[in-house]
């Protein structure tokens, strides 16, 4: 009879906290994502023959995986000013990337794509890797 009145508590206490959790993102996990999201641009600008709906899912898709997690990104209150600059830089990182080299790419503007992957956006990348290390 206590199990049956305990149980469901207990249940709810559970489901609860680790509903708080889940909803949470880490530094490391939002390292890890932008990976699959720099491999998934680099095919398409690479490969001519990748450019077509599926691969552009795949950008975009990734990319939506690296913004819900930069979102959901909670952090202790001293590294509350890193987490605002990641997540400056991340919207710098996916405007550019969204207006402007998948457009290019798309346009068969590989060497412009190729400028803007390989320079400022390769810059905003390691600044944001950077930034993810400060917040393990």
């Amino acid at each position: 009879m206590l199990m049956k009145a305990v149980f469901p508590a207990l249940l709810l206490a559970v489901t609860i906290g680790f509903s708080d959790g889940a909803l949470a993102s880490s530094g490391s996990e939002i390292k890890a994502a932008m990976g699959p999201l720099r491999d998934s641009l680099l095919t398409m600008l690479k490969n001519a023959d990748k450019r077509g709906p599926e691969q552009q899912k795949a950008v975009k898709e990734t990319a939506n995986k690296v913004s819900q997690l930069v979102k959901e990104l909670k952090v202790p209150a001293d590294k509350e000013s890193a987490a605002a600059e990641l997540k400056s830089v991340w919207g710098e990182f996916n405007k550019v990337r969204e207006e402007k080299v998948v457009p290019a790419i798309l346009a068969g503007n590989t060497s412009e794509a190729e400028k803007l992957v390989n320079g400022e956006q390769k810059q905003r990348l390691m600044k944001i890797m950077q930034i993810c290390d400060q917040l393990k």
